[in-house]
């Protein structure tokens, strides 16, 4: 598996083994039905998924937060966004009912999910934070 420094993100680092230059998104990624379990399955660390929809106010509030995990934490870190309105399909299967509803995987396999979101900003970051330092490959 490949692990990337923080530091190293934009100098176009590569594969160990067959020296392709490895991607690594430093924003949240549009969630599509057609990708989504091939972004579950070929990410190799955390993928946090977020399903919002665009007259949900928390999803408003909590977007800013969301783009700020990606950006800070890119190398740990995956943010999918799926609009449940344009993937009604994919929101359906997963059965999300509400939003913003939170999925995380770790290494392809699910772990946790958070229908809703906290009334607080810390209680969300400290939520991601001990997922990232806690959750064992």
């Amino acid at each position: 598996m490949n692990r990337v420094p923080p530091d190293r993100i934009g100098s176009g680092p590569r594969c160990g083994n067959c020296k392709n230059i490895i991607e690594v998104p430093r924003e949240p990624v549009q969630g599509k039905a057609a990708s989504f379990d091939r972004d579950v399955s070929y990410w190799p660390e955390t993928l946090l998924v977020m399903f919002w929809s665009s007259w949900c106010l928390y999803c408003k509030i909590y977007d800013p937060y969301v783009t700020d995990l990606a950006r800070e934490n890119a190398c740990q870190l995956k943010v999918l966004k799926v609009d449940i309105e344009a993937e009604a399909y994919l929101a359906q299967r997963l059965q999300v009912t509400k939003t913003p509803t939170f999925l995380v995987y770790k290494n392809g396999v699910f772990a946790v999910r958070m229908d809703g979101a906290p009334k607080e900003k810390g209680e969300f970051v400290t939520w991601i934070d001990n997922l990232l330092k806690y959750t064992s490959y």
